[in-house]
C-alpha cells in the first residue's frame, strides 16, 4: 500500500517529472484509476487505507502503487472509463 503523501502527489501531478510520462494508480483489486478519479474518490481511498482489514475491506479502493504507463494500449480507468494513454504508444 502506498503512503498518503504519494497519493496526494499523484492527485496533484498525474505525470512523472521530468518527461511528462502518464501515471496511473494501481488498486489492490488489480484495476487502475486516473488522477481525476482518485481526486473525486479521495475520501473513500483514504478511509480504505486507514481501515484496511483483510477480512472485510473492499479492495477496490486500496491503492497499491503509482506507476508510469510506458507502452501498450491505453488503460481504461475503472471508475470513470477515461483512457490513460501510454507514454510510447502501442507495442509494435
Amino acid at each position: 500500500m502506498i503512503k498518503p503523501e504519494t497519493l496526494r502527489e499523484f492527485i496533484r501531478q498525474p505525470y512523472a517529472w521530468p518527461g511528462g510520462y502518464p501515471c496511473a494508480l494501481l488498486m489492490a483489486d488489480g484495476e487502475v484509476i486516473d488522477s481525476r478519479s482518485a481526486r473525486a474518490n479521495y475520501r473513500l481511498i483514504r478511509r480504505a487505507m486507514r481501515d484496511h482489514r483483510p477480512w472485510w475491506a473492499d479492495s477496490q479502493w486500496i491503492p497499491e502503487e503509482v506507476f508510469i504507463h510506458w507502452e501498450g494500449p491505453p488503460l481504461v480507468c475503472a471508475d470513470s472509463g477515461r483512457l490513460i494513454e501510454s507514454a510510447y504508444g502501442d507495442e509494435q
